[in-house]
């Protein structure tokens, strides 16, 4: 997966850079993309239709990275920082990933989950 990652993220920089119709894209018009794409994935959800999931994923994603990667050039944040930010928040609402304890109830990792959304917001 590390391979398919990093080539996929060769070929977004790429587009942004060579793709006339990106270059000239901000983060703002990537809005109306990703909107579209999420109600495509959704249909595709609702529609049980797995090759369109995959597909629709794969569009939303492309889109998410790409908005990611303008924002960057923009000067608003490195796309690698959402990696970070993700990664923080979901070890604070998730801590038993990195915990010894394998299993946990629904009910604790609801509960853990519940918890750590309400200390975010103090």
């Amino acid at each position: 997966m590390k391979n398919e990652f990093e080539e996929f993220v060769d070929l977004m920089e790429k587009n942004i850079d060579r793709c006339p119709w990106t270059k000239q894209l901000s983060t703002k018009d990537f809005q109306e993309e990703i909107s579209k794409e999420a109600k495509e994935l959704e249909t595709a959800i609702k529609n049980d239709d797995n090759e369109n999931i995959k597909e629709e994923l794969g569009d939303l994603f492309w889109d998410i990275m790409t908005t990611a990667y303008l924002a960057e050039k923009e000067g608003r944040f490195q796309a690698k920082d959402i990696l970070k930010s993700v990664k923080e928040k979901m070890k604070k609402r998730k801590p038993f990933l990195l915990g010894k304890k394998k299993d946990i109830s629904l009910k604790e990792c609801m509960d853990t989950w519940n918890k750590a959304k309400q200390q975010e917001k103090k």
